[in-house]
């Protein structure tokens, strides 16, 4: 079977993380195995509070230390 990793970079998105994470969940790819793996850029709001409550196994999810972005 084929793997798709899906890379969704997250950075205070609190208020869409779950819809973005919800909707690549539910979408239907056949004979093809979704692995959804959020980056987290050392959000400020709620968005890594959201993440660390997720449990399901096709999600993986990392957290950066201190911000990355430019």
């Amino acid at each position: 079977m084929t793997k798709l990793s899906i890379l969704i970079p997250a950075y205070n998105e609190e208020k869409t993380i779950k819809e973005v994470i919800n909707e690549v969940l539910k979408t239907p790819l056949r004979n093809i195995k979704k692995e959804i793996i959020i980056v987290d850029d050392f959000s400020t709001d709620g968005t890594k509070n959201i993440l660390k409550k997720i449990r399901n196994k096709s999600v993986k999810i990392f957290f950066h230390e201190k911000n990355l972005g430019t």
